[in-house]
């Protein structure tokens, strides 16, 4: 007769898991642990973050700055065309 537990890898998250075979419950899940950064590599990375949070403050200050350029185009040609709007939908209960 086989165990009744069964040991196995996870192939996505390289957890160990042991499963119940006769269930097929998860009794218990070991996370894997990934082997702490080297100094060298660490000293790496945190000479290019500085540039990269440089990077991603630089875009996304593009990207609401486009946004409200957007925005003022579209309430000059809503002043101007005022007359091609539509009119403001009724309320949907009338109280009176």
């Amino acid at each position: 007769m086989s165990s009744p537990e069964l040991q196995i890898e996870c192939p996505c998250c390289k957890a160990k898991l042991v499963v119940d075979s006769e269930t097929g419950g998860v009794l218990q899940a070991t996370p894997h642990k990934e082997a702490p950064l080297s100094l060298e590599s660490f000293l790496k990375a945190d000479q290019t973050r500085a540039k990269d949070l440089e990077d991603k403050f630089a875009e996304s200050r593009r990207v609401e700055d486009s946004r409200l350029a957007m925005l003022e185009k579209k309430f000059e040609w809503a002043k101007k065309n005022k007359d091609k709007l539509p009119d403001a939908p009724m309320p949907g209960i009338q109280w009176d």
